[in-house]
């Protein structure tokens, strides 16, 4: 499986020979192709809102499905073994986000039995007001619309406006 020297079929791939190495031991060609694989992409605002990460990043994994395939607000074709290739989520985590992501109102989910197929749809709605309810609990205090600071060199001009200066012509 992992021998160099050989085509997918077994054989011999030209100019190699049996003397040749066979390449890198299973475990390390393995651990490479594992730091080569896709790195898994979680967006920060949705793990604020979800307070989970696998929640998080399947949030992530079905808003990036709607961007690829233009399909927003639409039910999204998802396969759990696709989640588990992309998001390394075993069934087990996919239930438990699935869960969590269904009991916050973030999303909805229909399994059908034949053909076997997995639905999801994402419910902006409910994500964007998480979303401004938390930036709203971040900045409470931020005293908005903004107050003019008084500064104490200039207090005693408020107290005690100047009078105007005539000019004589």
């Amino acid at each position: 499986m992992y021998d160099m020297r050989l085509d997918p079929q077994g054989n011999l791939l030209p100019g190699k020979t049996w003397d040749d190495s066979p390449g890198l031991p299973p475990a390390e060609a393995d651990m490479l192709l594992s730091m080569l694989d896709v790195p898994i992409t979680i967006d920060r605002c949705f793990v604020e809102i979800c307070g989970d990460l696998a929640a998080a990043a399947m949030l992530t994994e079905l808003s990036t499905l709607e961007s690829e395939t233009g399909r927003q607000h639409v039910w999204l074709q998802v396969a759990s073994k696709e989640l588990e290739r992309k998001l390394a989520l075993t069934e087990a985590q996919q239930r438990a986000a699935r869960r969590l992501l269904r009991s916050k109102g973030l999303i909805a989910y229909r399994r059908r039995r034949t053909p076997p197929l997995e639905e999801w749809r994402i419910l902006w709605p409910a994500v964007l007001a998480l979303l401004q309810q938390k930036a709203e609990e971040r900045t409470a205090h931020v005293v908005w619309p903004p107050v003019r600071a008084v500064r104490p060199d200039q207090a005693d001009h408020l107290d005690h406006p100047q009078q105007p200066v005539e000019v004589e012509s």
